[in-house]
């Protein structure tokens, strides 16, 4: 993107553009499909940061339930929890401008590291000796592993709004840049908390460890609830990205501008009911957290960059041995490679997981 930037001679641009820019900029033949390509990307931009948003509801209605099957009697479904947890995101949602969004990325930020800080407790308790735990798994399970593996590295889209709204845009960049660091803690923070939750849960882990801490005990309550909260504070910043992509790349004509406000509010509200919906429908947060993984990934994160940085070289050309050019058509096949049979897994297991609903709504 910043090669982009640099050959159009314009500070930034966003990823749908710097799709269509390389597609106006590599060979003839595909200089017709630029449009075509950067629409697409934005299509993209948006299912992935819709399947985020499905999974911090289903994430934070599981963590709630954990807590409220302790008081409430008798226990709810978890799928009224969805319905409440959505209900009470509306009104944050609403909030349209960026800057009033950062003090409750603040608190949540705070409350997450509070919650992951607090769960060590509970981690390092009662630790068993490492040599009853399977030191590989089956290949099969690899891929369920790589899809929420890759869950983590998926939020491009806030990437990019928050580098586009930057008073400074150069520091995102460079190698102690914010986003070289921010992915750098990601990963240790992804690595640490895998490795330690297999070891003191083993075969029993869940797909959210905190959904193995005790439901009885106040610490274990208070942790549920401060992450549970975090991540519901989390959610408007990934919704605001739907609708900077909708309003600011997708531009409204003068007689929509002057409706502008109670269209933006009627997007919202029907992407917070899109979301409500899948993940009353399949709440099953492994699946949601792989399908979402798998797709963000191979597309924004692999398949994108791949084909931006071919085009762009296509003139200047691909270095000795075109080694450029052999790097990018492997990203292209590592992303098709693991985009499908990613998505092909998860969404056999939210098949499943919709049937024994049905069964159970049936009996």
């Amino acid at each position: 993107m910043t090669e982009c930037c640099r050959r159009i001679h314009v500070p930034q641009v966003s990823m749908p553009e710097a799709v269509q820019i390389a597609y106006e900029l590599g060979p003839k033949c595909l200089h017709c499909f630029a449009y075509t390509a950067g629409f697409s990307t934005s299509c993209v931009l948006i299912i992935g940061q819709f399947g985020l948003c499905c999974v911090y509801i289903v994430f934070v209605s599981k963590n709630l339930k954990e807590i409220g099957d302790v008081y409430i009697t008798p226990k709810y479904n978890e799928r009224y929890y969805v319905i409440g947890v959505c209900v009470l995101q509306l009104p944050i949602f609403m909030i349209r401008r960026l800057k009033y969004l950062v003090p409750l990325n603040i608190v949540s930020n705070f409350l997450l590291y509070m919650g992951f800080a607090s769960i060590m407790y509970y981690v390092f308790r009662g630790l068993p000796n490492p040599q009853d735990r399977d030191l590989f798994k089956p290949p099969t399970d690899w891929i369920m592993f790589f899809g929420i593996a890759a869950f983590s590295l998926t939020a491009v889209g806030s990437m990019l709004v928050v580098e586009a709204n930057m008073a400074h845009p150069q520091d995102y960049l460079g190698f102690f840049g914010v986003l070289n660091l921010a992915v750098i803690f990601i990963l240790i923070s992804n690595l640490f908390f895998g490795i330690m939750g297999y070891w003191r849960f083993g075969e029993r882990v869940e797909a959210s460890i905190t959904l193995n801490i005790p439901q009885d005990e106040i610490l274990s309550q208070i942790i549920k609830a401060a992450i549970a909260l975090g991540i519901f504070l989390s959610y408007p910043l990934n919704g605001f990205v739907v609708v900077t992509v909708i309003f600011s790349d997708y531009g409204l004509g003068a007689l929509q501008k002057k409706r502008h406000f109670c269209i933006e509010c009627i997007v919202r509200i029907t992407f917070l009911l899109c979301t409500g919906i899948v993940a009353v429908l399949v709440p099953n947060l492994a699946a949601l957290t792989e399908l979402e993984g798998a797709f963000s990934l191979a597309n924004l994160n692999l398949l994108c960059p791949a084909l931006i940085d071919m085009f762009l070289n296509y003139e200047s050309g691909y270095g000795r041995l075109r080694w450029k050019l052999i790097r990018d058509i492997l990203l292209i096949i590592v992303g098709i490679v693991s985009g499908v049979v990613g998505c092909t897994v998860a969404i056999q297991q939210m098949v499943d997981d919709f049937r024994g609903t049905i069964k159970t709504i049936k009996q």
